[in-house]
């Protein structure tokens, strides 16, 4: 009982603002700057409304676990990754990986 609870808290704070109501003039708008189409936000709240407790174990133990530190960052455009790389930053652009380890 505590895991759906924890749970549900959980998916209603991922899926609250996408849920709320939009206002007529801004629907487009969303799409535009979320660059998610009606049938990619749909697809998206079924992933998150049916994830199982498993899921969750696992790709904490895949991201948080201490044998796997490191950081992530969003930055802007792929033009603006090459500062990055000469640092020496990997840069995984969605699956493509470039720069150095």
């Amino acid at each position: 009982k505590q895991w759906y609870q924890r749970r549900v808290r959980a998916q209603i704070s991922v899926m609250g603002k996408q849920d709320a109501p939009v206002a007529p003039g801004s629907r487009g708008l969303g799409e535009f700057l979320g660059g998610m189409d009606l049938d990619q936000r749909r697809a998206y709240r079924a992933g998150v409304l049916s994830v199982t407790r498993q899921e969750v174990i696992d790709v904490a133990s895949r991201y948080l676990s201490p044998d796997n530190l490191h950081g992530n960052v969003v930055v802007g455009s792929e033009t603006e990754t090459s500062k990055f790389t000469d640092l020496g930053y990997l840069i995984d652009a969605f699956g493509k990986k470039t720069g150095t380890e």
